[in-house]
């Protein structure tokens, strides 16, 4: 019998089990696929706002200020900005706890915690425990692997550098809650949630991170504000999250035959997108509603197709210039070449994006 394992079939540190004429890979929690090959570990969406207020919820909220300055649950996202930027439970509240709904069974991989400072004071949970449910009413702990043990994890050390902790084995799961142990003053909080769809294969595939070149976005039209060189809103800065005063693509013409089209230079699985709007020196615009198209060659495309009511199918965008949106695109798109086509728009035709996928199969 040969020793499977010996070609070291599985990828990032996953631990290869020989069986008869087969192996079995297991793999950190971050990776999975037959040879953990696939990345799980992009943020599920508390930063940018994929995850909505409604979706965050706590044991209690902490009041100052006489009452009038609140430090809702919905505030605990990661680097939020402001004077009250975070999460801080009610100072009477003896065992807080904060809890995600993420309103489908996802592959939660990890969580990053932040604290924050109140009324000029650090404040941050220092340890803190992991419970998962499916319904919202019955819990487990996350623990300690092989024990019964209640798994207690690193927090924070001061009030804005965030920490990470990966799940080994991930969570699969709707609802995390997140229990804080020992806290600096008050538990005080902003985070994330890290992971992937249930299937997998729905990482960024590299608008934000610049891993798809500026050579592969193009576009139907460009606008210039006030006609000026300088203020010209290319396809090449249609990239999630983009800073600056021109950071994203806005057509020249605002009609229904536009489009944003992104090469991704040889066939991938797309699973998933995130669309975002933009300022224009303090106007707001976004797209509200779009199609998407595909096509292998570039010239030839397909409108894709809404299964239940065999038509195109339009998806919902975006409501103001900032929070992130996101739809997952099932049955996915295996194809190179994808087109964004608004059909909807607020001020003109704006977009920042993200493409969700994968590149190999499995």
């Amino acid at each position: 019998d040969v020793n499977e394992c010996e070609a070291e079939p599985c990828k990032n540190g996953g631990i290869c089990t020989d069986l008869v004429a087969n192996y079995s890979c297991e793999c950190p929690g971050e990776f999975m696929g037959r040879n953990c090959q696939h990345r799980c570990s992009g943020p599920l969406g508390i930063e940018g706002g994929i995850v909505s207020n409604q979706q965050i919820t706590a044991s209690s909220t902490h009041r100052a200020l006489f009452g009038l300055q609140k430090w809702y649950p919905y505030y605990a996202r990661l680097n939020k900005k402001g004077l009250v930027n975070a999460w801080t439970a009610a100072e009477n509240d003896r065992w807080p706890w904060i809890q995600i709904n993420l309103q489908r069974k996802m592959r939660v991989t990890g969580v990053i915690t932040q604290g924050a400072k109140r009324i000029g004071s650090p404040e941050y949970i220092k340890s803190y425990k992991i419970a998962y449910s499916n319904d919202g009413k019955s819990w487990s702990m996350y623990k300690v692997k092989g024990t019964n043990e209640d798994m207690v994890f690193r927090g924070n050390v001061d009030n804005n550098t965030p920490y990470a902790n990966s799940f080994t084995p991930p969570i699969k799961s709707q609802y995390i809650r997140l229990y804080p142990q020992v806290c600096r003053r008050h538990c005080t909080l902003r985070m994330e949630l890290l992971g992937c769809e249930l299937s997998g294969c729905s990482e960024p595939l590299g608008m934000k991170s610049g891993h798809i070149q500026d050579y592969q976005i193009t576009a139907s039209s460009v606008f210039r504000t006030l006609n000026m060189d300088m203020f010209t809103w290319e396809p090449r800065k249609a990239r999630l999250d983009k800073q600056g005063k021109v950071n994203a693509w806005t057509s020249g013409h605002n009609d229904q035959s536009q489009w944003l089209q992104v090469d991704l230079l040889v066939p991938t699985k797309v699973t998933g997108i995130i669309t975002q709007g933009a300022k224009d020196f303090g106007h707001v615009q976004f797209v509200g509603s779009y199609k998407l198209a595909y096509s292998n060659d570039g010239e030839h495309w397909i409108i894709y197709q809404d299964e239940k009511q065999k038509k195109d199918k339009v998806f919902q965008g975006n409501f103001d210039n900032d929070t992130h949106r996101k739809n997952v695109i099932d049955p996915p798109i295996y194809a190179r070449h994808i087109r964004i086509l608004p059909w909807s728009w607020y001020g003109r035709i704006t977009l920042r994006s993200e493409l969700l996928g994968c590149t190999e199969e499995d």
